[in-house]
């Protein structure tokens, strides 16, 4: 099975090749202004449609993780409609100089690809209602505050589905939303900066990575048959990756679910 997944690498590890498909993706996703496009699927998590789900105190169950894994499902999907070997790549935020300082260079460089502008740098809202009209902006804080992997082994080693869902969202999922501030930190724009989606990326690993070991956990059976909207799938469909059809680097290890 294994033989026939697409892989998903850290974005410290992609080749030029495939740091450059990977802007080529996003640059022609760009330039779509229908829902194939990348302003479309930024516009579903937050403004102007407002999707998304994140845990509160109150909720009897939580559907941050499945959501946002349907999310990206779909986004990846429409990334490979334009460039069929991309994956998502995830941002490693525990890697620490030399290997990585903060936000990684292929999101940092203004110009890419023979002096283009940047995709992955950038991405201009043009919404009217609400009206907002602005290139994202970030204002990072130092390197030193982003998550650690210690802090990521400490989220990762509770075998409870409530416990780690919510560990994984407030405790590293919203610290590096923050950090990167600018439109990052406000969840109504967030998804419009072209690096939420390897952010995202990285918490969907971490996901992955607690199924190895802890399958399913205590995740309530009555999530199981909640739809995920706007997407035609419910939590169940979206518990493994390998049935999605892709993996994480050095993670290829089949969940029983």
């Amino acid at each position: 099975m294994a033989d026939n997944l697409r892989i998903r690498k850290g974005v410290h590890n992609l080749s030029d090749a495939e740091a450059g498909a990977f802007r080529d993706a996003y640059r022609q996703m760009q330039a779509i202004t229908d829902n194939r496009g990348f302003a479309y699927f930024a516009g579903l998590h937050g403004v102007p449609n407002w999707y998304c789900q994140h845990s509160t105190d109150t909720a009897p169950a939580y559907y941050f993780l499945p959501w946002h894994r349907a999310y990206l499902y779909n986004l990846e999907l429409a990334a490979r409609s334009r460039v069929s070997t991309v994956t998502l790549p995830w941002w490693d935020w525990t890697l620490r100089p030399p290997r990585q300082s903060g936000i990684p260079k292929i999101f940092e460089d203004r110009t890419a690809d023979g002096g283009k502008p940047n995709p992955l740098y950038s991405f201009r809202i043009d919404l009217t209602n609400p009206s907002i009209h602005h290139a994202t902006r970030r204002q990072p804080g130092s390197a030193d505050d982003l998550p650690s992997q210690s802090d990521v082994d400490d989220v990762l080693s509770t075998g409870d589905w409530t416990d780690f869902t919510l560990a994984l969202e407030s405790r590293l999922h919203n610290l590096v939303h923050g950090w990167v501030g600018g439109d990052m930190a406000i969840v109504a724009v967030a998804a419009f900066d072209p690096i939420f989606y390897s952010h995202h990326c990285m918490v969907d690993r971490l996901w992955w990575l607690w199924q190895v070991r802890n399958g399913n956990g205590s995740m309530p059976d009555d999530l199981l048959d909640t739809v995920l909207p706007p997407f035609n799938m419910q939590v169940r469909d979206v518990l493994s990756v390998n049935s999605l059809g892709y993996d994480y680097a050095a993670a290829q290890t089949v969940v029983p679910i």
